[in-house]
């Protein structure tokens, strides 16, 4: 399968994050109390493409994840990981605005992990909700710095002389996010709202 072929494919089933997005939602504010739940929606960001990009006028395709990039060139296909880019920027294989955007990516990496580990610490902390809402809020910035790389490399229209870019996955996660967030703070008030108005004064 040529790399214009994939980027089609996902172009044309670009609903399909939406989709479980919605299907999330929909599933109700009782999945907050259940670990397996958290812990899956948590990694899902992991396994979502992020992004699509197409380098220059079509010289190599691309689909990007979280923790590695799928790459075809006249140099042939690779499969890449996040930490052999940031080995390029160290070694000044990779500089300019190619290497500032990976070093944002990786930035975005590493707090998308820094996230699930964080939660699966929250849920060891039952007696102490409050460390519920650090990771959905790791997962906001995470979303919002892979996007942040997409428009150092391609522009604010994510479209230059460089290619273009079709980050599809990324607002999933800052939207996945917000969502955990304001989930986990309506948990997290519900007790509150049960106390006896006489215990306060």
């Amino acid at each position: 399968m040529s790399g214009a072929t994939l980027i089609k494919i996902l172009i044309l089933n670009k609903d399909f994050t939406r989709t479980i997005t919605a299907g999330i939602i929909i599933k109700g504010t009782s999945l907050m109390n259940n670990k397996k739940f958290l812990l899956i929606i948590q990694a899902l960001p992991l396994i979502l493409p992020m992004n699509i990009y197409v380098i220059g006028d079509w010289l190599g395709t691309g689909v990007q994840w979280a923790l590695f990039r799928y790459q075809q060139t006249y140099l042939g296909t690779n499969l890449i990981p996040v930490t052999t880019d940031f080995r390029y920027v160290l070694d000044g294989i990779m500089g300019g605005r190619s290497g500032v955007s990976v070093l944002i990516w990786c930035a975005g990496a590493v707090v998308l992990v820094a996230a699930l580990l964080l939660l699966i610490y929250a849920l060891s902390l039952e007696s102490d909700p409050r460390w519920g809402t650090y990771p959905p809020l790791l997962s906001i910035l995470a979303g919002i710095l892979f996007i942040i790389s997409c428009i150092v490399q391609y522009g604010v229209l994510l479209h230059s002389q460089a290619g273009f870019s079709i980050p599809i996955g990324a607002p999933v996660v800052v939207i996945l996010g917000w969502y955990l967030y304001r989930e986990q703070v309506k948990k997290e008030a519900a007790p509150s709202d049960m106390e006896d108005p006489g215990d306060l004064e």
